[in-house]
């Protein structure tokens, strides 16, 4: 049992949640369109099916990424004192391999056998997540690859998979209503350097937290939360305006006080109303977001002794 779930959590469920909240919130965009209310309920009969494939494909995906992210980040796990599985020698480096490989073959068949739309995001999705972390290519290891891999690849393409499940292709509007989620992910990207910009130092890693000030990260980062607003009310979409209009209020606060604590603070407010906005479209994933969170928390008690995930 203990393996199990060491395996489960291997994954990274708690990153695994902003990825599905988007891909649910891209859903959402394809089906209500235009200026509806941000109270818009989908119709559950017809969805719950197709939504849940791709939560769990795509949580497959995610997981890959994470895991392969965790193989070529050990060194600065340990320099930044997170708890992670291989850092810690919870799960062997062989084991890790042999998910990526299968987790990443999975999801990216599962997607092209509901749609050829959905297995081509999958593909760009699981490319993208070999570059991020391989030492050749190493796009998190350099700023600006860092960000836009980020903003393309945990923004735009989760939003373009919800779409392309709704509506089976995209065009030029998905595109369009993708750029604030695209700018909001940018936001949230910034302000989640600037915790381990000391450790990045040591192995390193040219993150913007590194390369830049606080100041200027923070103030990058609200900047584009600015732009996803302006971005959202063009495209008419509710949810998203309303979560980082009401986010910005404490990335403003962040960018005033020059206090990373306020930083975190921000991102997590962030990811929680987009999360919010996501369940209200679609209620079942209330459930599904509540007992991730939770039962993340009650394993890293159990199997650590340690709190996360956590406010402060």
């Amino acid at each position: 049992m203990k393996k199990l779930l060491d395996h489960i959590f291997f994954l990274r469920p708690m990153l695994i949640l902003p990825i599905w909240t988007i891909m649910i919130l891209g859903v959402r965009a394809a089906d209500v369109r235009e200026m509806a209310s941000p109270f818009s309920i989908s119709d559950i009969s017809a969805l719950i099916p197709e939504i849940l494939l791709a939560m769990l494909l795509t949580g497959l995906l995610s997981g890959a990424t994470y895991i392969y992210n965790q193989i070529h980040d050990i060194e600065s796990d340990r320099q930044n004192g997170k708890l992670f599985f291989l850092s810690e020698n919870v799960i062997s480096l062989n084991t890790a391999y042999v998910l990526v490989t299968v987790l990443n073959a999975a999801s990216v068949i599962g997607a092209f056998l509901i749609n050829m739309t959905m297995g081509f995001l999958f593909l760009v999705v699981a490319v993208l997540g070999i570059f991020y972390s391989h030492p050749r290519t190493n796009y998190k290891g350099r700023a600006g690859k860092a960000l836009w891999s980020n903003m393309f690849g945990c923004g735009m393409l989760p939003f373009l998979i919800g779409w392309s499940l709704y509506e089976g292709a995209i065009n030029m509007e998905a595109v369009l209503k993708s750029l604030p989620y695209l700018l909001a992910v940018g936001a949230i990207y910034l302000n989640t350097t600037l915790p381990d910009r000391e450790g990045d130092k040591q192995v390193g890693k040219e993150t913007y937290g590194v390369v830049w000030s606080v100041k200027h990260t923070q103030g990058s980062a609200l900047l584009r939360l600015v732009l996803a607003i302006l971005f959202s009310l063009m495209a008419g979409d509710y949810a998203v305006l309303i979560a980082a209009a009401l986010a910005s209020i404490l990335f403003i606060r962040a960018y005033s006080t020059r206090r990373i604590s306020d930083s975190v603070m921000a991102t997590q407010a962030a990811i929680l109303l987009l999360i919010i906005m996501a369940c209200i479209y679609f209620p079942p994933y209330l459930i599904i977001a509540a007992g991730g969170i939770l039962g993340t928390r009650a394993y890293y008690k159990w199997r650590f002794d340690f709190a996360y995930p956590r406010l402060k």
